[in-house]
């Protein structure tokens, strides 16, 4: 492991750590629908794609998009397991999870040569279905915000962890092929990360509420990863992370009306 890469590492860390607290602490003074839109903002992917920019090439950081659709797709599927069972307790519905992610990106590495197009019709049917399951089917209600008090204790732990949780993401994508880059650099690190501390912090209903919008909200990082696999070649990591991120955010602000109406 280079010092470059190591600074990079700790870095990610930091930054993701400080922004995954935030974003938890937005949902829950805000409420679960404003808190779901902000948490899945670009961050896991922008400093992935970023650093393997940096530490190999942008060319191959544009490659290792092509993936990041079927990645979404395998996260999206997390996160709806996840929502699905934490009425049962967190440990059932981070492993119930996690065993869905693992399974079905084995599966799908059966499927390396798959075109980026089906990855992506893919996804935003995954991504549609499972909201509208969650909306209709399971009747998760969206919660408005909680009084809460946070000591430095919690909002370091809070940092630590969901910091460590990206870190790792991050450590792994570098390590393998453009195919299981791209499928690490959409790890559902942050909503892992998202999901634990509210089940913690506020309760399994509040973390539900969340989870039902970033279902839906994560469409932004698949956006994200198409700008950044077109304009890395051309215009660079930094003004490609730039435009992408610029792009991904329009998009979560188009889609507030959906979730204000309910639909």
């Amino acid at each position: 492991m280079s010092a470059l890469f190591l600074q990079q590492l700790i870095l990610s860390v930091v930054v993701s750590g400080i922004w995954i607290t935030m974003a938890t602490m937005v949902s829950e003074k805000m409420g679960t629908k404003l808190g779901g839109m902000i948490a899945n903002l670009p961050s896991t992917i922008l400093t992935s794609l970023l650093f393997i920019g940096i530490t190999q090439t942008p060319k191959f950081a544009a490659e290792a998009t092509v993936t990041v659709p079927l990645g979404m797709f395998l996260s999206t599927m997390f996160l709806y397991v996840f929502i699905s069972l934490a009425g049962r307790g967190l440990v059932v519905a981070l492993g119930g999870g996690l065993a869905a992610w693992i399974l079905l990106a084995l599966l799908s590495s059966l499927f390396q040569e798959t075109n980026r197009m089906i990855w992506i019709v893919l996804y935003f049917a995954g991504a549609i279905g499972t909201y509208m399951l969650a909306e209709k089917v399971l009747k998760i209600p969206s919660m408005g915000k909680i009084k809460k008090r946070y000591s430095i204790s919690q909002l370091l732990f809070r940092a630590l962890f969901a910091g460590s949780v990206v870190g790792a993401s991050v450590l792994i994508a570098r390590t393998g092929s453009a195919f299981w880059a791209g499928l690490f650099a959409s790890f559902p690190a942050t909503m892992l990360s998202t999901m634990v501390i509210l089940t913690v912090s506020a309760g399994p209903p509040f973390a539900r509420g969340t989870g039902k919008i970033m279902l839906l909200a994560s469409t932004n990082i698949v956006i994200y990863s198409f700008v950044a696999g077109y304009v890395f070649p051309l215009t660079g990591l930094w003004w490609g992370t730039a435009a992408a991120y610029a792009v991904s955010a329009l998009w979560v602000w188009f889609l507030k009306p959906l979730f204000d109406r309910g639909l």
